[in-house]
């Protein structure tokens, strides 16, 4: 009788033991967020996002460069320690010599991010014709993910979408356009000034004029349209007769 109820004791300790088992694993377990990947196959500016509407990033581009800055020249100039230009494609900030309004507002808000983060460049069409390298930046933040500089200034108001022609514009132009718009939409930066001008365009050119621009004087068959329309055709102001704001 001894030994049966040794052996009894035994399967009830063995059976409370596989219960205690059974319930802990079928406790809820708390999943820990994926840390975002930083390769992919090929820049998609829209596929990418954290949430639709900004210029945050979970991942890098797979040709991504990560590079030393020395100087932010403006908002979208900088200087590499190597003594490479970089000229951020797809947009246009406030000029610094010339004093132009949100100017330095554009610099600070390229400057403090670069101090901040780690800068990666994927260089886009090449170089322009003063030499700098053209190119999408992008910064590192504290949460582990990536802004892009090109498009966070646009959704800023603290740059505009710009292409020197249609056939040079960046594999992210619609996305810039929609940033711009929803920013001058906000009165963001730069577009808390904008007064809605009547102004003029050239057949096949990409930026709008006043009908008294320079650049005008022998040309025939100009569109007339206010100038938040042709800013929503992708059209940026030329740099002669206006200054944006």
């Amino acid at each position: 009788m001894g030994a049966c109820s040794s052996i009894l004791k035994q399967i009830i300790v063995v059976a409370a033991n596989e219960v205690a088992q059974q319930q802990e694993e079928s406790k809820p377990t708390s999943q820990q967020p994926a840390k975002p990947s930083l390769h992919h196959d090929e820049f998609k500016p829209s596929s990418q996002k954290v949430s639709s509407g900004d210029a945050v990033y979970s991942s890098l581009p797979a040709n991504a460069e990560k590079v030393d800055v020395r100087n932010v020249y403006d908002g979208d100039t900088l200087t590499l320690k190597n003594e490479d230009r970089v000229r951020f494609v797809g947009i246009d900030t406030p000029e610094i010599k010339e004093n132009e309004p949100f100017a330095a507002e554009a610099k600070e808000y390229t400057r403090s991010r670069c101090n901040k983060g780690d800068l990666y460049l994927v260089q886009s069409r090449g170089r322009d014709k003063f030499d700098r390298i053209l190119a999408y930046a992008y910064v590192r933040q504290d949460d582990g993910s990536f802004l892009c500089l090109n498009e966070g200034l646009v959704a800023s108001g603290l740059a505009v979408a710009y292409s020197p022609s249609v056939s040079e514009r960046p594999d992210n132009w619609d996305k810039l356009l929609s940033l711009q718009s929803r920013a001058r939409e906000k009165g963001l930066g730069r577009w808390s000034q904008f007064e809605d001008r009547d102004v003029v365009k050239t057949a096949n050119g990409s930026a709008y004029h006043l009908r008294s621009c320079e650049h005008l004087s022998s040309v025939r068959n100009l569109t007339e349209m206010k100038e938040s329309e042709a800013i929503e055709k992708g059209l940026h102001p030329c740099r002669s007769c206006l200054t944006l704001g």
